[in-house]
């Protein structure tokens, strides 16, 4: 029965006149009480008067749902009134106790709550902003252990972190294949393409870097969890590592992430489709990075074949002294004057001349030879792309610390103490956590939950 006004008005007063004397015994009975003690008095009494609030608009809107003559919204086949059913709904005032009419379709064999889908209760008995708080925190912290402990504590939500999960899945899955449509409409081939305007293209410099990281996925093992970022160039003023005077160089900023457990293939496709959603076709100039992983170039080569590829400084620095240590091995002095010469000479754009030397030095120190000529054809392979003085002065990025950095913070949520993934469990975490990562969550939560699952 529907309430007038004047009647929730009285009822509501009412409850809150009883909540003011319970806080007024406390505070007379208390004995000097410190702040967290006034906080938890205080909040239980705010949460239970919440509650009440709740179960009004409830109870009135269940009030105003349709009669049992309405159709039933599959086969149109009027619906039969069975009475009223119990719930107990997660909501971010705590848990809800309400009942809500219930109706039943004969001939679908099938039964409809329609206040829960007017309450938007698609997971069944959660509020929605409980359903997105589980899945973002699902995605946000270590493990969904820690995101049900924070739930609790911080939120006063209750939710084991089984039915976290299940929302992970649920709503993952409806990201990966927004994620999907999306990459297959920037792959499709257009009927009849046209360049940008001049007019369109901006003076922004954007990049791109991929690279790999391991991931424990049960029955299969350690397989590789590809991840690109997307990034835009800005050139700061910088303190020097060795001088600390200002200089100015170029960093990755407004980085945005995407990530596959699998072949490159996709990968290559979802790199291609956030850099056009960013605005790549209207950069100025743009950038491949990478550790110098054939796959990345392949990659880069089928999707940004216009951009600078350059393999990340740091990478190949390494390899540098994977060499050193083979060719100089028993001399710490020569080995690191060697490194400190042949580091020049790779910033000047000499990796050719390096990769002759360890060719040469190959053919001479057997037992060193697979080491030395491994490297020699890294750097022989990269040359074109390790011309970093140029690429420095040019002011780009020569380092791929936006993609290690990516990298770590996916390996952060799927690699913990012990953990061990199915390949569904792994592939439906992967979106909600890039969208973490790229600050997109909120945006993307917002066009799946406008399409909610069955």
């Amino acid at each position: 029965m529907k309430h007038t006004r004047e009647q929730k008005c009285a009822a509501l007063l009412a409850q809150a006149q009883a909540l003011i004397e319970e806080f007024l015994d406390w505070e007379e009975q208390a004995e000097r009480p410190n702040l967290t003690q006034i906080e938890d008095v205080a909040l239980a009494l705010r949460a239970r008067f919440g509650q009440e609030l709740a179960a009004t608009a409830i109870a009135d809107q269940d009030a105003q749902q349709p009669a049992a003559a309405a159709a039933c919204p599959t086969c149109a086949a009027a619906l039969r009134d069975k009475g009223q059913k119990a719930l107990d709904a997660e909501s971010r005032l705590g848990r809800l106790e309400f009942t809500r009419g219930y109706y039943y379709c004969a001939r679908c064999h099938s039964g409809l709550f329609p206040l829960d889908h007017q309450l938007e209760l698609w997971d069944g008995c959660w509020s929605a902003a409980v359903a997105r708080l589980s899945v973002w925190l699902g995605g946000l912290v270590a493990s969904y252990r820690e995101a049900e402990t924070i739930l609790r504590q911080v939120g006063g939500i209750n939710i084991s972190r089984g039915s976290i999960w299940q929302r992970e899945q649920l709503w993952g899955a409806q990201l990966a294949a927004l994620a999907a449509r999306e990459r297959q409409q920037a792959t499709a081939l257009p009927e009849q393409w046209a360049p940008p305007s001049r007019a369109a293209v901006t003076d922004q410099r954007m990049g791109v870097a991929l690279d790999g990281a391991l991931v424990n996925i049960k029955a299969e093992g350690w397989k590789e969890l590809k991840v690109g970022a997307v990034f835009e160039v800005v050139v700061e003023p910088t303190p020097d590592e060795q001088s600390g005077e200002l200089i100015e160089l170029a960093h990755a900023r407004r980085n945005s992430y995407v990530a596959h457990l699998g072949g490159p293939e996709v990968l290559g496709e979802q790199v291609w489709t956030e850099a056009r959603r960013r605005g790549w076709e209207q950069a100025q100039d743009t950038l491949v990075l990478g550790d110098g992983a054939p796959w990345i170039w392949n990659q880069a080569a089928l999707h940004f074949g216009a951009s600078h590829q350059l393999v990340d400084w740091y990478h190949a620095k390494q390899h540098l002294a994977v060499a050193g240590q083979a060719l100089k091995s028993d001399h710490e002095v020569a080995r690191q004057r060697w490194l400190n010469s042949r580091e020049t000479q790779l910033y000047q754009g000499q990796a050719a001349r390096i990769a002759d030397e360890l060719t040469a030095a190959g053919g001479t120190q057997t037992e060193q030879a697979p080491v030395l000529l491994r490297e020699a054809g890294y750097f022989r392979d990269n040359q074109r792309r390790m011309n970093y003085m140029e690429m420095r002065e040019e002011e780009w990025p020569i380092g791929s610390g936006m993609i290690e950095s990516g990298a770590k913070q996916f390996k952060a949520r799927f690699c913990g103490p012990g953990m061990r993934w199915s390949r569904q469990g792994a592939e439906n975490l992967l979106p909600v956590r890039a969208a973490i990562l790229s600050q997109r969550f909120d945006e993307l939560w917002a066009r799946i939950y406008n399409a909610p699952p069955n």
